[in-house]
């Protein structure tokens, strides 16, 4: 299998400039590309800005400046003329279809051998690419926020998506330290979307109904099962606790679930006081005289001791199974 090189993120925007430094970090040389000078600029500082956090943290294997040598911004409007020599191409621009499927459009006539993917959180394969040539070399890359820091990474695809175009991103995806995971059937959400829209559907229920605060709440999912499942998968933890006793609370539990469909009528009023979260200053936290620098910056530092911690656990178990081996 041919190893992928180079490589164009279209898009420098928040999960563009993730999974660039991503990229890079790997020894990958990548173009990164918008046609917004603000958003190009602001983007590489951003870059910058996180290398230097990530080598305080001991999580870099060369300098942040050998890191970004590797990385050529390009201000462009012509994609399909700056990704040229390109071996894998990813879009990371608002989930707008007409936008999305215009930029598929440009790189349709490409060589056949240059995968062509989108980081879309809510699209099909299939839609982005309907009508096009060469839809076999073309599926989604759906990353998670902050995408420099999460390792997993969702692969979907379409009816006409080949193997080899899969199986070549996949081991892309291991070179930059990344957990994929193939998505066998096209549905909304993908998996992690579903999982978590599953779980806020409750959360919204147990806010509403006044049963928890959202304090407590953070508190409740941090100290237990989000405890477990940073080295627990929900798989192995139902082995632990033994799948008679998962069917038993399963049977019970499900019955008085919430089944809404709509979003939570406080989480809706909340959006039209303008109450966005960070972004604002203010969502079910108040972040009033912290810049939204500095609350990323705080929340950035504590996934990082997660990231570290992670990758230590995964190196030790490589090292038993090579043992073992």
């Amino acid at each position: 299998m041919k190893e992928i090189r180079t490589v164009a993120v279209i898009g420098t925007g928040t999960m563009g400039v993730g999974i660039i430094q991503g990229f890079a970090e790997a020894g990958i040389t990548v173009r990164a590309i918008d046609s917004f000078p603000e958003s190009l600029d602001r983007g590489m500082a951003m870059i910058a800005a996180n290398l230097n956090l990530f080598q305080e943290f001991n999580l870099l294997k060369e300098k942040p400046a050998a890191i970004l040598a590797r990385i050529k911004p390009v201000l462009s409007t012509d994609i399909a003329v700056e990704v040229q020599g390109c071996e894998f191409i990813l879009e990371t621009i608002p989930e707008l279809l007409d936008a999305k499927r215009a930029i598929f459009s440009q790189l349709d006539p490409l060589p056949a051998e240059v995968i062509i993917a989108s980081n879309t959180s809510s699209m099909t394969v299939d839609t982005l690419t309907e009508g096009l040539k060469t839809p076999e070399r073309m599926l989604g890359l759906h990353y998670f926020n902050p995408a420099h820091i999460i390792p997993a990474v969702e692969i979907h695809k379409g009816k006409a998506t080949s193997a080899d175009a899969i199986e070549r991103t996949r081991a892309l995806m291991i070179k930059t330290g990344k957990k994929p995971v193939i998505v066998h059937k096209s549905v909304p959400g993908f998996i992690i979307n579903r999982l978590t829209g599953a779980m806020e559907r409750e959360i919204d229920y147990l806010l509403d109904e006044g049963v928890v605060t959202p304090e407590d709440l953070d508190t409740a999912v941090k100290a237990s099962y989000g405890f477990r499942l940073s080295c627990l998968g929900p798989m192995e933890a139902e082995d632990m606790i033994g799948l008679d006793t998962a069917a038993r609370v399963s049977g019970k539990i499900f019955k008085v679930l919430s089944n809404r469909t709509e979003a939570s009528p406080d989480l809706v009023e909340k959006v039209n006081r303008g109450e966005l979260g960070i972004k604002s200053g203010k969502g079910w936290y108040d972040y009033a005289g912290q810049t939204r620098e500095e609350v990323n910056d705080r929340i950035n530092r504590r996934l990082l001791q997660q990231l570290a911690l992670y990758r230590s656990v995964e190196a030790q178990a490589d090292r038993v199974l090579c043992e073992k081996s």
